[in-house]
């Protein structure tokens, strides 16, 4: 009888060991369900992950309702990379955003976090919505031409003649230290297009040396930081992109250029 006793207590045990670990898996330490595991009614889960998949620390989700703006939480992502928002019942659909907030070269960079999945979502769908840290790519609302990239906006010096023709000028962007998530940059050629001819779009965020040269006929050509106190032009210039102490320009540069 003993021996029968000691058996079912045991397998009492092993049950009860075997639950733990399975609640254990697919629940965070904070109580909220793992981002790859499924959701939990009532909160927004997920995870958010750097440009190398690591998980981001100090991350910023929020919530929006769709028509009551404003009504919605946010929250910093814990040193793993998730989070969860808890989603007030009844008021129907919801979208999350992300964004970081991150120190580079003695400014600070607004970057918005690209979406696994940007679909609203209603409390009771147990939503998991991940997001990544991207240093380049078309932001997902196809309607505005966003990108995760900052943009470097052209300016012909209105002192001189010709160079009307801007979309036939070749930039050189090679970096000058790491990019801003700290990896190796590549040096870029960069043509504008007649539509944007004043624009180069989508560039990591990082500090850049800039040279031009007018390709159809290979000249060499002058730059300079169109937004300086002064603008002095020079065969190259070493530029950063404006970080959030301009709202109206973030994450953007002014590279001016000239004949020689």
């Amino acid at each position: 009888m003993k021996q029968i006793v000691r058996t079912l207590t045991g397998a009492i045990v092993l049950i009860a060991s075997s639950l733990l670990t399975l609640t254990a898996c697919d629940t965070q330490k904070d109580g909220a369900p793992g981002p790859d595991k499924g959701g939990k009614s009532g909160y927004l889960v997920g995870k958010v992950t750097d440009p190398q998949g690591n998980p981001l620390v100090g991350a910023t989700i929020y919530t929006d309702n769709t028509v009551f703006k404003g009504r919605g939480a946010e929250v910093t992502t814990a040193s793993d990379g998730t989070y969860q928002v808890q989603i007030p019942k009844d008021l129907g659909q919801w979208v999350s955003k992300g964004y970081i907030i991150k120190q580079y070269n003695d400014r600070v960079y607004k970057i918005v976090l690209d979406p696994e999945n940007p679909d609203s979502f209603t409390a009771e769908e147990k939503p998991v919505r991940n997001f990544q840290w991207k240093l380049t790519g078309h932001v997902p609302d196809l309607s505005l031409d966003l990108y995760y990239g900052g943009t470097a906006e052209l300016f012909r010096d209105p002192n001189v003649e010709g160079l009307q023709d801007s979309e036939n000028i070749e930039f050189t962007f090679t970096p000058v230290g790491p990019l801003i998530d700290g990896s190796t940059g590549k040096t870029l050629k960069l043509q504008s297009n007649k539509l944007n001819r004043n624009f180069l779009k989508d560039i990591p965020i990082g500090r850049y040396k800039i040279s031009a040269v007018h390709k159809p006929t290979g000249e060499p050509l002058l730059v300079a930081d169109a937004w300086g106190d002064d603008v002095n032009y020079g065969s190259s210039v070493t530029l950063d992109f404006i970080g959030t102490e301009s709202y109206s320009r973030s994450n953007t540069m002014g590279v001016a250029f000239k004949k020689r």
